[in-house]
Formats: structure tokens, C-alpha cells, sequence
């Protein structure tokens, strides 16, 4: 059976890997959960905050289009 972990625990795993100079493995051991999670988390986390990235960047490059067409007008 495998753990459940909450989010905010999640996040505190990968904000520790990213932040750190730290292998999975001292993670690993430091937080005493599996390796799989951690990959798994920070694939998730990386993914999750490309996804944001993307978003904020089309929404500034329609704000800016839109600004253009009124300048136009």
C-alpha cells in the first residue's frame, strides 16, 4: 500500500530538492519517502510551473497585441 501525502508536504520535498544541492538520494533519506515520489513530484512541479509560465506569456503577448490594434485606432 502506498503513502498519501498532502500537498503542502509535496511541495516542501521539492522545494527542498530544487533549492538544494542535494541528490534524490539525501532526500530520500531525509524525508524518508521514496525515490519514485520525489522524481515524480518534481516532474509534476516542473511541469506545473511551464504550464503557468506558458500562460502568463500568452496572456502579456494578447495584452500587448491588443494594445497595438487600440494604438492603431
Amino acid at each position: 500500500m502506498s503513502a498519501k501525502y498532502n500537498e503542502d508536504f509535496k511541495k516542501e520535498v521539492v522545494d527542498a530538492y530544487i533549492k538544494s544541492a542535494k541528490s534524490y538520494a539525501e532526500i530520500v533519506a531525509e524525508f524518508n519517502i521514496s525515490k519514485t515520489s520525489v522524481r515524480d513530484w518534481t516532474k509534476k512541479y516542473n511541469e506545473e510551473c511551464q504550464y503557468t509560465t506558458n500562460n502568463k506569456n500568452n496572456n502579456k503577448s494578447n495584452i500587448d497585441y491588443v494594445n497595438e490594434i487600440k494604438a492603431w485606432i
